[in-house]
């Protein structure tokens, strides 16, 4: 402001001097007629200041500007033409192209600057003139694209100034340029074209009119001076607005809209011009402040936008907008703020659309993001404008319904206020039932609320915006259920309106006395609900019912007096919290009640049953047989008689729930309720996915189950059709409603019966996970894996190429001792467990056997290949099939983690993670399979005669050779990580397992590790871990006198330096082990390595000397082989290392560390003995 007043003062103080000495002139003049008309000094200042209108320095431009307009305006015309002025620009300020970068930029501004002061100062227009400077502002603009919102504002007050005659001039000019602009097509044009156009409508002639595509055609415009006195004719131009703000006329408009988005950060000056076409008594301002004002501090209109109108210019050009780069997003925000204070209660769900919380949320929520300060602004108005929300009716619970899910967590949570909480303390069930009713009758007169000032061109676009209203109003309903504080009466009623609006076709008989209020509301909806409105209430109902089910599952499992204790600390406590920890600490109790729901479910305690989806249940049943309604879809005889029994099975386990006798039953009468409910919602939502049979094999199950007589011996067990019942659900595809409700409804009830899960229908559930691998083939495997001998023989082989690639061999390996760590860690978790199990009797299936699927899985499955529209989709509905099955798999391992049937699963889950793993699997798929085999191997498996059927837990004799050759060769060659670490994870499992009723192990399990020691020494290819056998020495004794004789003697003719280092680990690992008192078998093992113990030492001269593998691998070897040594007296503490190891033995490793004294490698071998004490010890015995 100071730097305003000081240019004003100073033009003020030159154009006095400059009048001044013209006035001298002309009193000279009187005298001397041969005088010149100006004086030098006013020639010199108009030069110099036109001059002074290209300067770059700060201020400079408008100072000059503004001296140039007061003396144009303070000179008459006969003294200082504009003419003259006009050629003192062309000349001073060229813009023909000779001038280029920034002096180019400053002359073609300074000649804007030069044209505003022409056109703003008092003086009157000749047309000339005026067709000069517009000629002059278009051709600017044309040449540089970020001159032109200025120009087109010079050229806005130059088309205000004019007559109208000058103006049609100008209009009918080619050379001016004006009408090229106005006539563009959207497309080609940008948003000064529109500014003119919207300025320039009421004045525009009607042949002109015709060309313009950026204004509706055949429109009624706008009052003349509208633009510039709003207040006057503030209720004269809805007819101009809601043209212009159709639909249809937006659409053409995106590519000019979007464009304007190029003054960022700052806001266009067209968007005031539409804004005060939209909001009668918004002032259409061009200076840079009052825009700013307008934005930032919500400056407010005086009328309210027409019907429909603000609705379509934020679902087509702010989400447009939202879905573009962070400029075009950051003007979205900018509307938004300058729309909020004018919304009314209606508008609220449009703007707050679910496009707009997303990106709002997501930049408020990281730091880190672009628009992360523009989010915090928005923010900062909401918090303002909730605080004054009652006072326009309505507001307040459309903003507390709207605020309360933003970004998944809340607005309280994200800003880390109490405003909605705030918005919500003083509403109660009377205040939400009004507003559900307001919300109600606008779903049943949607088509009079948005045809209203809405002229359509046909009937097909009204019923789409007709829907689009109602689906408004569904999606605000479901959000006022979503409370958690809403009473369960409203929420109640919110899913019986849902309901009658997705099932049924009410006709005038269905009204009446003792007929549901529901039924009156749906007769006076007209139009009737169109199917994909239908679609969407089915899918928010059954959305609602588990949402609000689980909300009071939670609050029921949180004890009754911990909230009574609590209360009055939450009282004190919430006194001085800060608003965000108000928040949380309301959320916390319903997220821990429900956490303790799922824990106590998973444990096999009862839960309440749901009252939602009983009492909804109840209410559509008694909906359908009121005389007047009809089924929207109506149901094939089949369905129908399938619906009928799950209603009669319903109604009969009610009644055995009420008289059950134990928490078991309890549960599973439930679970078993539960499913039948939902399945009566899934039917009448969507009959066409779901099989009629199911609902008759639903009632044989329900006998089995809770009947005390015994089925027919011919007949399958009923828990074997339950699995298949879950199973051909749980393949349900092809379906836009919610999934989640039935997935769960199915585990509750495998759940409640997991403990009574057949072989048969285990292996059912493994097949579908299998599947997978059924047109995938598998790798061939070496022919030398399992061969007698061949470890010699390889050996030999690659004995001469195996020094020239032991640096290859090392880098190799180098890099996969991470991954030794993971298999190690799975490894253990494997060998955690008892070791009393036994053989088995029972064969593993066969291929065949695999892929004979029952009738309705192999249903599902072609369902769901079918119901893709391509291969991919097919593959993710197959895929998500699977792991709906997993899930079921993973709930019978955490119910009966001690079944002997899970070791017979592992070969077909190995082979479905093999297939997830090859190319163009699915990588999401494997890390699940790859937990699975995991979870599975973690437990402890029975003995045959321990397992009441007799079933054995492992296969025997050639079964169990054929399962381990399979095991061993996926976790030595398969080139996946997570098949070789899931595939060692079962491998380890396995042979655990293998164990004889006499405690040793069987002669597979021998051979089968002996196997994996030859290929981890003498195969160049193999990627078993050393960490594996470390495992299996440390957790499984058993084992470790086997692995000892080959152990010695592939140390002893490793065929590389590097796995050398290897064998003397897996020694250390071994002596580690022995010395573990805790242990069985030491002892022997003890005893039978004594004779092995000078290895050590011929070990120690080796690595000594340079013979294993690089440097940094042969530290490591001497540090190994110096623990070995502190290892001996812990495991054969009564024997003395010269007793052990022999006195030349002794000498050969001191000889040895001696005379490589002087090198790197001898230094560092006698400092690593001296650390702890092993050449002390060396000299005590030999001498």
């Amino acid at each position: 402001m100071h730097a305003q007043n000081a240019r004003s003062t100073a033009a003020e103080g030159l154009v006095a001097e400059l009048k001044a000495s013209q006035a001298n002139l002309a009193s000279g003049n009187a005298t001397n007629n041969k005088q010149p008309s100006q004086s030098p000094s006013l020639v010199y200042g108009v030069k110099r200041l036109v001059r002074g209108l290209g300067s770059g320095r700060q201020g400079a431009r408008q100072g000059y500007a503004l001296a140039l307009g007061k003396l144009l305006s303070d000179v008459p015309d006969h003294t200082l033409p504009v003419d003259q002025v006009l050629k003192v620009m062309s000349s001073e300020l060229d813009v023909s192209g000779q001038a280029k970068g920034t002096e180019a930029h400053d002359q073609m501004l300074g000649k804007i600057f030069g044209f505003a002061a022409i056109v703003r100062c008092k003086r009157a227009m000749d047309q000339e003139t005026a067709t000069k400077c517009a000629e002059g502002l278009i051709q600017i603009a044309n040449k540089k694209s970020f001159l032109r919102e200025l120009a087109a504002n010079v050229l806005l007050d130059l088309t205000d100034k004019v007559e109208p005659e000058i103006l049609a001039h100008i209009l009918n000019t080619d050379s001016c340029g004006l009408k090229a602009w106005l006539s563009a097509a959207p497309a080609d044009s940008h948003p000064e074209a529109l500014l003119l156009a919207l300025h320039l409508w009421p004045s525009l002639p009607q042949s002109l009119l015709h060309d313009i595509k950026l204004l509706p055609a055949g429109a009624e415009p706008p009052p003349t001076d509208y633009f510039t006195n709003a207040d006057a004719h503030k209720d004269l131009a809805g007819p101009a607005a809601a043209a212009f703000f159709a639909e249809k006329h937006l659409q053409k408009l995106l590519p000019v809209l979007r464009a304007s988005s190029s003054s960022h950060p700052r806001l266009h000056s067209v968007w005031p011009t539409i804004l005060a076409l939209l909001l009668p008594g918004f002032t259409a301002v061009k200076d840079a402040d009052a825009v700013k004002e307008a934005a930032g501090q919500q400056a407010k209109a005086k009328g309210m936008a027409g019907p429909g109108q603000l609705e379509a210019l934020w679902r087509v050009v702010a989400h447009d907008l939202l879905a573009s780069s962070h400029e075009r997003k950051s003007l979205a925000f900018q509307l938004f703020t300058i729309l909020l204070p004018n919304l009314q209660a209606d508008q609220v769900p449009v703007v707050f659309s679910r496009t707009f919380l997303r990106c709002f949320s997501n930049n408020l929520i990281s730091s880190k993001t672009y628009l992360h300060s523009s989010a915090q602004r928005i923010a900062q108005r909401l918090i303002v404008f909730a605080s004054k929300a009652r006072t326009v009716p309505g507001m307040q619970i459309a903003l507390a319904v709207t605020l309360q899910g933003v970004g998944g967590l809340g607005f309280d949570r994200l800003t880390k206020t109490n405003t909605v909480t705030k918005l919500l303390q003083n509403l109660d069930a009377s205040s939400l039932e009004v507003y559900i009713q307001q919300l109600q009758d606008q779903f049943a007169k949607g088509h009079k609320h948005v045809a209203k000032g809405h002229n359509h061109d046909n009937t097909a676009e009204g019923d789409q915006d007709v829907d689009k209203a109602r689906q408004r109003v569904v999606e605000q309903l479901c959000s006022i259920a979503a409370i958690k504080s809403a009473p369960a009466s409203i929420k109640t009623q919110v899913l019986k309106f849902l309901a009658v609006h997705a099932f049924f076709a009410v006709s005038s008989s269905a009204v009446g006395k003792g007929k549901p209020k529901e039924l009156k509301l749906a007769l006076q909806t007209q139009p009737p609900p169109s199917p994909q409105l239908r679609r969407m209430c089915s899918a928010r109902l059954l959305a609602l019912i588990d949402s609000a089910t689980k909300a009071a599952a939670a609050q029921a499992s949180v004890p009754a007096d911990s909230k009574l204790k609590s209360k009055s600390r939450k009282r004190k406590a919430a006194e001085l919290a800060e608003p965000a920890e108000v928040a949380d600490q309301a959320e916390a109790p319903a997220a821990a009640a429900e956490a303790a729901a799922e824990a106590a479910a998973a444990t096999g305690q009862a839960r309440p049953e749901s009252p939602f989806l009983a009492e909804v249940v109840s209410f559509v049943s008694k909906v359908q047989r009121s005389a007047g309604v009809a089924l929207a879809v109506e149901l094939s005889e089949d369905l129908d008689e399938a619906l009928s029994k799950l209603r009669e099975r319903e109604a009969l386990a009610a009644t055995k729930l009420a008289t059950a006798t134990s928490g078991v039953q309890g549960q599973q009468l439930r679970a078993m309720l539960g499913l039948m409910r939902w399945l009566q919602l899934y039917i009448l939502a969507d009959p066409a996915a779901t099989q009629p049979d199911v609902a008759v094999d639903l009632e044989g199950v329900f006998k089995g189950a809770f009947s005390k007589g015994k089925s027919a011996a011919d007949e399958p067990h009923w828990m074997d059709v339950l699995v298949d019942i879950l199973l051909s659900l749980l393949g349900r595809a092809g379906d836009a409603l919610p999934f989640a409700p039935l997935r769960e409804a199915c585990e509750a009830l495998f759940r409640a019966f997991a403990d009574q899960v057949t072989p048969q229908g285990f292996r059912d559930m493994v097949r579908v996970v299998q599947q997978a691998a059924a047109g995938q083939d598998d790798e061939e495997e070496d022919d030398d894996m399992f061969e007698e001998g061949a470890e010699a023989d390889v050996a030999a082989a690659e004995d001469a190429s195996a020094d020239s690639s032991d640096a290859s061999d090392d880098d190799e390996e180098e890099g996969d001792e991470d991954a030794e760590m993971d298999d190690g860690a799975a490894v253990a978790a494997a060998l955690d467990g008892s070791d009393d199990s036994g053989t088995s009797d029972e064969e593993d299936f066969n291929d065949d056997q695999m892929f004979q699927m029952d009738d309705k899985i192999a249903a599902a499955l072609k369902v769901m290949a079918r119901g893709g529209a391509n291969a991919r989709e097919s593959q993710e509905a197959i895929s998500s099939f699977k792991f709906r099955v997993i899930g079921l798999l993973e709930i019978y391992v955490k119910k009966v983690p001690n079944s002997p049937v899970l070791p017979t699963a592992l070969p077909a889950l190995l082979a479905a993670l093999t297939a997830a793993c090859q190319q163009g699997g699915d990588a999401a798929l494997a890390n699940r399979l790859k937990a699975m085999i995991t979870a599975m191997t973690k437990a402890k498996a029975e003995a045959a005669n321990a397992s009441p059927t007799g079933a054995a837990t492992v296969p025997e004799g050639e079964a169990m050779t054929a399962l381990l050759r399979r095991t061993l060769y996926l976790a030595s060659r398969h080139k996946d990580k997570k098949v070789t670490a899931a595939a060692a994870t079962a491998f380890a499992y396995l042979l655990r397992s293998s164990t004889t009723a006499e405690g040793s192990l069987s002669p597979e399990a021998i051979a089968a590790l002996k196997s994996a020691l030859d290929d981890f020494f003498d195969k160049k290819k193999s990627k078993l871990r050393r960490k594996l056998f470390e495992e299996l020495m440390s957790r499984a004794p058993l084992l470790k006198g086997i692995m000892l004789p080959a152990l010695v003697h592939h140390t002893k003719t490793a065929r590389s330096a590097y796995v050398k280092a290897d064998g003397i680990a897996l020694l250390l690992a071994f002596l580690r082990s022995c010395a573990n008192k805790g242990q069985q078998s030491v002892t022997f093992v003890a005893d039978a390595f004594r004779c092995h113990v000078p290895l050590i030492a011929e070990l120690a001269v080796a690595s000594v000397s340079g013979d294993v593998g690089q440097s940094a691998r042969q530290f490591e070897a001497l540090k190994d082989i110096c623990a070995c040594f502190e290892q001996l007296p812990k495991v054969y503490p009564q024997d003395s290392l010269q007793g052990l190891m022999g006195k030349q033995n002794l000498q050969l490793v001191l000889q040895s560390a001696t005379q490589a004294h002087d090198s790197a490698k001898g230094k560092v071998a006698l400092s690593i003995m001296h650390s702890i004490g092993v050449p002390a010890c060396c000299h005590l015995h030999v001498s």
